[in-house]
């Protein structure tokens, strides 16, 4: 009861924050990229019992099958997804009934200036569904990873480095009070200024295969 009050409270002091930030950009999350995985996900449906790996392009780029050999693994990933659009295709996940669900999710959101406010009720209720339809699956949600704009590629996610630390946070108090586990994922990707590391992206965002194997490697007791 405390740890949720405390959520609350924290959400609040967030959505003050918010109300200096952008003006939220307005973009359907169902672009062609979109269309076009899910009509791949229905042509390969999910098996029950499987292990999910949840989320955008940093999701989809991750060879999961290949890292986990041993199990059952699927890739629901879609690049340019957001907590909308995941929200939205979330029914063909609880339909499955996962052993495990791994989530990360926001980064997209927060380069359409969406408030972190709004990327928490999202969060709540795609891990809310999930609980209540699939109650024996595991979730994991997975911290988003820092962004490394002295790349100057993604022009949305100019100083948006402290809402992406203040999201963490409340994912950290989201997975709390759903009782559910956080994977804090950020500090080992990022530099000593907070930074995606240099040597683990082309881009600033994005990851290369020796970031992926790092993350795996993190995430590897959970998996197993």
């Amino acid at each position: 009861m405390r740890n949720g009050f405390l959520y609350y409270i924290l959400t609040f002091i967030f959505i003050l924050s918010s109300c200096a930030t952008s003006k939220e950009i307005k973009e359907d999350f169902r672009t062609e990229t979109y269309k076009k995985r899910i009509a791949n996900f229905t042509e390969n449906p999910l098996n029950e019992g499987q292990i999910i790996f949840f989320g955008n392009s940093i999701t989809q780029a991750g060879d999961w099958n290949e890292y986990f050999v041993d199990f059952d693994v699927a890739n629901r990933g879609i690049s340019g997804d957001n907590t909308e659009g995941m929200l939205a295709r979330i029914d063909e996940i609880i339909a499955a009934k996962p052993e495990k669900f791994f989530i990360m999710a926001g980064i997209n959101d927060i380069s359409l200036s969406r408030s972190n406010s709004t990327i928490i009720r999202n969060y709540t209720l795609i891990i809310q569904r999930l609980k209540e339809y699939s109650p024996q699956t595991k979730i994991f949600i997975q911290s988003i990873l820092p962004i490394n704009n002295d790349f100057a590629r993604y022009k949305r996610l100019t100083g948006k480095e402290k809402q992406v630390s203040d999201l963490n946070l409340q994912l950290r108090m989201l997975a709390q009070s759903e009782n559910v586990t956080f994977i804090n994922l950020f500090p080992f990707f990022a530099d000593s200024e907070g930074k995606l590391k240099k040597e683990l992206t082309a881009d600033g965002l994005h990851l290369n295969p020796q970031a992926y194997w790092s993350w795996v490697n993190i995430i590897r007791r959970f998996v197993e």
